[in-house]
């Protein structure tokens, strides 16, 4: 089938047939949770549980997260579930930073979005920040729980401390970072490392 009809079919699956349909609004400096189709040169946004869609400006540095997305494997008839940091202008969702993507293009989108970090690599171990609390969860031991501290914060860097028994030490880099586990392949903005007492962890975070 020629790419034209594959992104025409695709634009009727995620509900964009109607092109001057507006988007659900996008406050500045959230999240926005959804489908990305590239159709020609356009870059279409659909949010996830809302059958509307927006048309997409990539304001960061360059171009840099839709070159990102189309690295990862965006392409025409070749949609991304997308999670990246913006608001809707002009009738159009603008872009400055990517969260994460997914190959797998299905909504994944939380009920509920703190803002708090994530981090995790695979199956290996995963970390939990949420309403003030962490866990930290690890294939074969024992979880670690505890309050927490973000003791630096900054936009290239953040370092957060996990009170316990045995305290953990955790930095958040900015830097471009894949999950390659399982066929899911994920695509992060963000570097982990974790330090606790029995040794380090690495992987990807993003803002949940």
């Amino acid at each position: 089938m020629p790419k034209t009809l594959i992104a025409a079919a695709l634009l009727t699956v995620f509900g964009l047939a109607h092109a001057d349909q507006p988007a659900t609004a996008v406050a500045p400096d959230k999240i926005a949770r959804g489908l990305l189709l590239q159709h020609e040169e356009r870059l279409i946004f659909s949010p996830c549980r809302d059958r509307s869609y927006t048309n997409v400006d990539d304001a960061s540095a360059g171009g840099e997260v839709s070159a990102a997305l189309r690295q990862f494997g965006l392409g025409n008839g070749k949609p991304l579930y997308i999670e990246v940091f913006g608001a809707a202008e002009s009738g159009m969702l603008r872009i400055n930073d990517l969260n994460m993507a997914r190959r797998d293009a299905r909504c994944y989108a939380p009920r509920r979005s703190t803002g708090e970090w994530r981090a995790g690599a695979g199956a290996a171990w995963s970390l939990t920040l949420f309403e003030g609390m962490a866990t930290l969860q690890r294939n074969g031991q024992p979880d670690l729980t505890g309050s927490y501290e973000e003791t630096l914060s900054t936009p290239k860097q953040s370092e957060i401390r996990i009170a316990g028994a045995s305290p953990v030490a955790v930095r958040i880099t900015r830097q471009r970072c894949r999950d390659t586990a399982g066929d899911d392949e994920r695509l992060f903005a963000w570097q982990a490392e974790i330090t606790t007492a029995t040794g380090k962890l690495e992987g990807c975070a993003w803002r949940q």
